[in-house]
């Protein structure tokens, strides 16, 4: 942890950054190794709930992966009973996917542990901290989307 002494630049602020999501991914991936499920399938879970009944080649190209890394997790969740895949009626080469009870109570578990996780993270920011926090962070945010959209198109990742 920084010292109040030590100066706060570009470099010390980056790392931290980097520490504080490494420590929240691996909080969250204990939760899910409890529940027997993977980050990779989680999102796909998430997704899901936002938007019911899609496809596997929707579903790839929403959470930015192939098609058959899509089709790697539904078989796991399938077998898992939290998804079920059904033929859509108009063209049966196209699955509709959606939540099952099961894949719909992880779901709701989930977003209570992001919320825990969320007030624990955020314990005394007040509500002027918490603005302005959150208006660098979309400051950083834009400057980075920026400095991609300048990169040639040959040297950054399409998605």
């Amino acid at each position: 942890m920084q010292s109040k002494e030590e100066p706060c630049n570009h470099n010390t602020t980056t790392h931290r950054m980097i520490a504080i999501n490494h420590l929240h991914r691996r909080t969250l991936e204990r939760n899910l190794k409890k529940i027997g499920i993977h980050r990779a399938q989680h999102r796909l879970l998430m997704n899901l709930a936002s938007n019911p009944s899609r496809s596997q080649m929707e579903l790839a190209k929403r959470l930015d992966v192939s098609p058959a890394t899509v089709a790697v997790s539904l078989k796991s969740l399938v077998q898992q009973g939290m998804i079920r895949k059904t033929a859509k009626q108009e063209d049966n080469r196209f699955n509709s996917v959606e939540l099952t009870e099961e894949g719909r109570r992880i779901v709701e578990e989930s977003r209570e542990f992001f919320n825990e996780v969320e007030q624990r993270m955020y314990q005394g920011f007040s509500p002027e901290e918490m603005a302005d926090f959150c208006g660098y962070l979309e400051r950083m945010y834009n400057n980075m989307a920026e400095m991609e959209d300048d990169m040639p198109k040959n040297n950054r990742r399409e998605s």
